[in-house]
């Protein structure tokens, strides 16, 4: 997929994104204008440069696409550096737009940062803070997380310490929507350990909670050694398109969702002769 990170205008990358009829779907200029649910006409003169591209229209296209958070704020870049000053209403719009999606995209943090969050409840105070009824207590976080008063206190102020919480005008306000990342395929203790509290909260969770709140399922398939790499792809695009779709700024509950892939079978060992 063509992607507006390599590009410095906003401009050429939709023309490039055209003339490959949209990256290979086969989409016409025109089909994929109704899609976006804008004039045919406005598209083309916006790709000619007789039109700026409109707020609406650049989030339109972001999400027909399905670009990631880091493209659609540099493709909002690009619109703000031709379209907008700074004194415009749609400009502020814009500059909010953008801070919320530069806020919201993808931090990728240290091994040694993850050890000091890696314990679940960080998180999960993280997912907290963006629901509607959210109180900054230890009280009220010990009692939704079922944890101590004294974790969830200890937690809080680690997470505001560490800069994942920060205070504007007087909200406490999660960066990077608590969307945060280790590298992938690196080996660490920290994340290993992470994983297997959330192994033992799904446990608990599949005797505990009614089944019309939960979903468990599993499957057992062969698959070539050398279609790993793929599948792993694939279930990190899953993860990512679940929780843009499904994620609520404010919500009403934190929910866990995670995702095992592992071998089952095992090579035996070849007899020495």
């Amino acid at each position: 997929m063509i992607s507006p990170l390599e590009y410095q205008e906003y401009q050429p990358f939709l023309r490039d994104l055209f003339a490959s009829k949209v990256a290979h779907r086969n989409m016409s200029l025109r089909s994929f204008a109704r899609i976006a649910g804008i004039s045919h006409s406005y598209l083309s003169r916006v790709m000619n440069s007789q039109k700026t591209l409109s707020i609406g229209a650049a989030s339109k296209i972001s999400q027909i696409l399905d670009m990631s958070p880091e493209e659609e704020a540099h493709l909002m870049r690009l619109v703000a550096k031709d379209q907008l000053h700074e004194s415009s209403r749609s400009g502020q719009q814009l500059r909010a737009r953008i801070l919320k999606t530069q806020r919201n995209s993808k931090s990728v943090i240290s091994q040694d940062s993850f050890k000091a969050v890696a314990e679940w409840h960080h998180f999960a105070i993280l997912a907290l803070l963006n629901t509607k009824d959210f109180k900054g207590t230890a009280k009220w976080i010990g009692e939704r997380l079922g944890i101590p008063q004294e974790v969830a206190k200890e937690s809080f102020a680690r997470l505001v310490k560490m800069g994942f919480i920060v205070k504007e005008n007087g909200k406490y306000v999660v960066m990077n929507n608590g969307d945060i990342q280790t590298p992938h395929d690196v080996p660490s203790q920290a994340v290993r350990e992470n994983h297997r509290q959330h192994l033992h909260l799904a446990a608990l969770a599949l005797t505990s909670q009614p089944t019309e709140q939960i979903e468990f399922q599993n499957a057992s398939i062969p698959i070539l050694k050398s279609d790993i790499p793929k599948a792993k792809k694939r279930l990190r695009l899953f993860m990512d398109q679940f929780i843009r779709d499904l994620e609520k700024n404010p919500g009403e509950e934190v929910y866990q969702i995670n995702l095992q892939f592992y071998g089952l079978s095992q090579n035996p060992k070849k007899d020495l002769l």
